[in-house]
Order: C-alpha cells, then sequence, then structure tokens
C-alpha cells in the first residue's frame, strides 16, 4: 500500500493513520479515538466524499491499483465516523455491549460463510 494519497487529495494527508485495510482495524481506531478527533475527521472528510467517491469510480475495484488504496481506506473510516458523529454521538453505542467484545470477520472468512 503506497503511504501518500493522490495529488488531489493531500489535503487529507494527516489522516494517513485512519487509512486502516480492515473493517476490525478501523472500528478499533474508531474505539481508540476522542469524539473532538473522530467529528475533526468527519467534518474535514464530508464536503470530499463526493470528489472522492468520484475519483475512485475511475477504477475497478478488482484491480485498484495501491496508491489509490489510502483514498479509499479513508472513505471507509469516514463510515465508521459518521455513525459516531450523527447517530451514536460517541465512539460507540450507548448502553449496549461494547464493540470491543465484537470479532470482526474478515472478508475472506465472509465469504466463506455465505457460501457454505
Amino acid at each position: 500500500m503506497s503511504n501518500t494519497l493522490p495529488v488531489e487529495f493531500a489535503d487529507l494527508e494527516r489522516f494517513m493513520p485512519w487509512a486502516l485495510p480492515t473493517e476490525d482495524a478501523r472500528m478499533r481506531k474508531r474505539l481508540a479515538s476522542s469524539m473532538v478527533e473522530l467529528t475533526d475527521y468527519y467534518r474535514t472528510l464530508l464536503p470530499r466524499m463526493e470528489a472522492l467517491a468520484e475519483h475512485l469510480s475511475k477504477f475497478s475495484i478488482d484491480a485498484l491499483p495501491a496508491e489509490q488504496k489510502p483514498l479509499l481506506y479513508l472513505g471507509l473510516m469516514f463510515m465508521e465516523a459518521a455513525v459516531c458523529v450523527e447517530l451514536f454521538k460517541g465512539a460507540d453505542v450507548q448502553e449496549s455491549l461494547g464493540a470491543e467484545h465484537l470479532d470482526v470477520l474478515s472478508e475472506t472468512m465472509e465469504r466463506r460463510l455465505l457460501a457454505s
């Protein structure tokens, strides 16, 4: 995976530590982040999401170049942050079993489960 973003998204470079390749890693980042951090991430990416999606739509997801993957991961992390800011009003769901108790299955495992 590349450690930089496409030049059009250079303003998002400070969020590279948020460009995590797995759902489990993104969930754990969300849980370890403060609401100040999550809100900053959300507010910074929200106005860029349309351009991000348009940019990534130029590529097949099955053949996404390595240098584009961090941008995809930032978009996926946005989804994690969005529910915190818009719905949960916290890094985790209030009055529920904490997300740290969940085991997030890998895509490979999910495909195996769906196939059986």
